[in-house]
């Protein structure tokens, strides 16, 4: 039998502020909260509209440690969709390095949530 790959169902992020955190995904990289989230809950699940759950877990007393290497990554379907969000993330007050700071037209942004986006 030959083996195929699984697909990805869902990731977990340990983070500072899960409702931060809910509106900073779902305003920069479109994805929407899942049905019944509350205002105040420290365990969001959201979803992308390939399906993909993204779960967005507190961390206790808003604490959060990642490898310094680690990252999640987006395709941002071209580096005028990459420009378009780190201008936005710029205008809305975040420090963020221009795409093509590490390497190629890559943008890496260092999230006031604990983790790293890095969007191609």
């Amino acid at each position: 039998m030959e083996s195929q790959t699984m697909k990805i169902n869902h990731i977990n992020l340990t983070v500072t502020d899960a409702q931060a955190a809910r509106r900073y995904m779902e305003k920069y990289f479109g994805f929407k909260s899942m049905e019944g989230t509350t205002d105040d809950a420290k365990f969001v699940g959201m979803h992308g509209e390939d399906g993909f759950v993204l779960t967005l877990m507190q961390g206790k007393a808003g604490q959060v440690s990642y490898p310094s290497t680690f990252h999640i990554g987006f395709l941002g379907q071209g580096l005028e969709r990459t420009t378009e969000i780190f201008q936005q993330l710029i205008n809305d007050g975040y420090e963020v390095k221009p795409p093509g700071h590490y390497r190629g037209d890559d943008l890496y942004i260092s999230t006031p949530f604990g983790f790293t986006i890095q969007v191609s």
